[in-house]
């Protein structure tokens, strides 16, 4: 199956079963940005309606976690969904995290990893979050957790959802 065939099913599906969440801005204005560019007055990061949808499923201070992190890739549209990855300034392979919500607001997929067990994670596993979705894994034998771009999100994911 295609990556972009394998998100659209993951998109459908958010749709699908995502719970209702008041409107949302679209987030399409941060295709092509990095996470801690500003648009519109908010990072990534900073938008509420990312705080929301983060703090939500990942637990409050989640959203501030992530947005200290500091260094990230261009953000990746694919489909209806935006993938976003990020990592510890000078400490990347111990702090990273990995997003992907669509356009609309709504979760798709979050992987969160801290060596040390930051945010109340399990120190050194990866942490993967979505509907239907809560789930530890050992870190790739490459190291560093979360994936460090949008083809690289779409394998980790589907390999997470085994």
């Amino acid at each position: 199956m295609k990556l972009s065939q394998l998100l659209s099913l993951f998109c459908f599906w958010c749709s699908a079963e995502a719970a209702d969440l008041p409107p949302a801005n679209d987030l399409s204005a941060y295709v092509g940005k990095y996470p801690f560019d500003t648009v519109e007055g908010y990072t990534l990061f900073e938008n509420p309606r990312v705080i929301e949808v983060l703090d939500g499923v990942a637990g409050s201070g989640t959203a501030d976690w992530i947005d200290g992190l500091g260094v990230g890739t261009v953000i990746a549209q694919q489909e209806d969904g935006l993938i976003a990855t990020v990592c510890e300034a000078h400490n990347c392979a111990n702090n990273n995290a990995a997003l992907a919500i669509s356009l609309g607001g709504r979760l798709i997929a979050l992987c969160l990893y801290s060596k040390e067990g930051d945010l109340g994670t399990v120190p050194g596993q990866v942490h993967w979050i979505g509907l239907s979705l809560d789930r530890y894994i050992d870190p790739p034998d490459e190291g560093g957790g979360c994936p460090r771009d949008a083809d690289e999100f779409l394998e980790a994911y589907a390999r997470a959802i085994r």
